[in-house]
């Protein structure tokens, strides 16, 4: 079978600065037993994932639609691909959809929001998005808490659909037997990310415990300039011992949640799938999680729950817990590390990526 996958929009395929959702298509790609008949097409990046057929268009193309459509039907036609993976953006897989009869799936790498149906604006614009949708061949979701929701929101939706979660490739990470005793956190810079939460709880226990750091590693720090501010003036009575890590590449990340002892995803939205939580997991940390959206589907019983509206107070309880219990902190990190090996790993998804695929093309011949 010959795929292209189309990456439209945002996205950055390659190792320098590569968004969660680049690293879990060439995951899934890389581990697919259609790796070789697989074309990936996406923008220009400063640098891109080796080992794969990967197909370039310039920036200038990528501020416009219309043209990217058009480039992406094109090299649909020049690979004579069976079927097309559009990645996250519904416009651009509804538009290729209308254009080509080749079979067209759309990768969801988030929460889909509902229109509506109040007003006639409203409801002419989910009818119109109702037929786009069942345009498609299939809709792929990266968590069963996506697919939950977009079936409640869109129950006139009738395509097939799966689930297909973000992988690992659980070889290539070596949690550290003896830990560094550091409390880490990677996300955003974004207050729906719950950073300043997590710093909250960090500098009251460091405050109690002269013996521990902590790192935040975070991502897009000018997106909310004053946000990232308040985390920096929250942390500053034991800024001594806390390290800020900003736009680092996924080696560094790796390497630091390998050394930390705990790990905090303290989202504060629904997170639709949660690939920071799974990371933290491959590293060894105890993980401490708010368990929105997917977190809880990576975690399952192997971590300690925030609750609903939490604040920093809730976070700092569950990190003494931990800080002051060695044992228990073994323990998570272990069984959490296990769960994700037999649930996660990038062969385990890659597989379930391509059943989806074979399922669709099974109907679309017939």
């Amino acid at each position: 079978m010959r795929i292209l996958c189309f990456m439209p929009r945002n996205m950055r395929f390659g190792p320098s600065n590569a968004t969660s959702i680049d690293l879990c298509v060439y995951d899934l790609i890389a581990a697919s037993r259609y790796r070789k008949d697989t074309k990936i097409v996406c923008c220009e990046n400063e640098t891109l994932f080796s080992g794969l057929d990967v197909t370039t268009y310039p920036p200038k193309v990528d501020r416009h639609k219309s043209r990217k459509i058009k480039f992406a039907l094109k090299k649909a036609v020049d690979s004579k691909a069976d079927l097309i993976v559009v990645q996250q953006h519904m416009p651009t897989a509804a538009a290729v959809a209308w254009r080509i009869e080749t079979p067209v799936i759309l990768h969801k790498h988030n929460m889909t929001k509902p229109i509506p149906k109040t007003g006639l604006f409203n409801r002419l614009k989910h009818r119109w998005r109702v037929s786009e949708y069942n345009r498609l061949a299939g809709i792929i979701f990266v968590s069963a808490a996506c697919q939950r929701i977009f079936q409640a929101d869109w129950p006139e939706i009738k395509v097939p659909m799966g689930v297909v979660n973000n992988g690992l490739d659980f070889a290539e990470w070596q949690p550290a037997e003896v830990r560094k005793k550091e409390i880490i956190c990677v996300g955003r810079a974004a207050p729906e990310k719950g950073i300043k939460e997590a710093a909250e709880g960090i500098a009251t226990i460091l405050a109690a415990n002269p013996d521990w750091s902590a790192r935040l590693i975070l991502s897009e720090p000018t997106r909310f300039p004053d946000y990232l501010q308040s985390i920096k003036d929250t942390i500053k009575p034991v800024a001594d011992r806390v390290t800020i890590n900003v736009n680092q590449r996924f080696a560094f990340v790796r390497e630091r949640l390998q050394e930390a002892a705990i790990a905090i995803i303290p989202s504060k939205w629904e997170e639709p799938f949660g690939r920071t939580a799974l990371e933290a997991h491959a590293g060894g940390c105890a993980v401490i999680t708010s368990g929105t959206g997917g977190l809880a589907e990576i975690s399952g019983d192997n971590a300690l729950y925030l609750p609903k509206d939490f604040d920093g107070a809730e976070i700092g309880r569950l990190l003494d817990i931990l800080v002051g219990d060695e044992a228990k902190r073994n323990q998570l990190a272990r069984d959490g590390r296990e769960r994700c090996i037999q649930k996660f790993s990038v062969g385990t998804v890659a597989a379930d990526a391509d059943r989806f695929y074979d399922q669709i093309m099974q109907v679309a011949v017939r």
